[in-house]
């Protein structure tokens, strides 16, 4: 079955590029500075130049909305070109990169099915995808996810990566790191996570400036009520 997705054109991608060209300025970057094409397209399984236009606001190429065979021949035809770009990315000397039969023979899968959905002429079921996106140590979907939902992904885990440090930097300014230490330990916080010490961080700063500003009869009556 083919990754099932939103539809993703280009005025979404577009929003995402505009998002993360904002997140890039508050640190301190341009976003040509983080958003490599060449990473993106190892990530995606999309050609470098084709990355581009798709940045440059080119439409994504959609799934056909006609018959089930239209619909799985296109679904056909891109599991045989995600499945090539990682064989040559894997064996970049070799013309058509690794050999399928010790793909299969890694995989569990026999040549002669390997080599099928190499030429596109094999629908990938689950049961096919799954080890040989696990053996390419790439994204569940990847073999079989269009060009648009799988460019808008990588945009997105991006984007977040960005406001995660945008948040974090506040959190520091504000003198919230310690706190966000005990809250999270060692591990990276969510975003939910550091919009929530934000908040808390903000609410004790406004605290702090009341007090600043407020007579020693006002902070009584404060801790009474408290």
């Amino acid at each position: 079955m083919p990754y099932v997705s939103h539809e993703v054109n280009a005025a979404k991608i577009a929003a995402l590029v505009a998002a993360i060209d904002q997140a890039a300025f508050r640190l301190g970057y341009s976003g040509t500075e983080v958003l490599d094409v060449e990473e993106l397209s190892v990530d995606t399984g999309l050609a470098p130049a084709r990355v581009r236009q798709l940045l440059e606001g080119a439409e994504p190429e959609q799934p056909p909305t006609g018959s089930k065979d239209e619909r799985e021949a296109f679904y056909r035809k891109l599991v045989g070109q995600r499945l090539s770009f990682l064989r040559k990315r894997a064996d970049p000397s070799s013309e058509h990169g690794e050999a399928l039969r010790v793909i299969g023979d890694e995989v569990g899968l026999s040549h002669e099915l390997v080599s099928r959905l190499a030429k596109g002429t094999r629908s990938a079921r689950v049961d096919y995808s799954s080890p040989l996106e696990a053996r390419y140590q790439v994204p569940h979907g990847f073999l079989s996810q269009p060009e648009g939902p799988a460019l808008a992904d990588r945009l997105e885990k991006i984007k977040d990566g960005l406001w995660a440090s945008v948040l974090r930097e506040e959190i520091s300014e504000f003198g919230g790191k310690q706190m966000a230490l005990r809250q999270t330990g060692s591990r990276p916080p969510s975003l939910e996570e550091l919009v929530s010490i934000m908040d808390a961080v903000k609410a004790r700063q406004r605290i702090q400036n009341r007090r600043a500003g407020a007579s020693p009869d006002d902070l009584n009556g404060e801790q009474k009520g408290s």
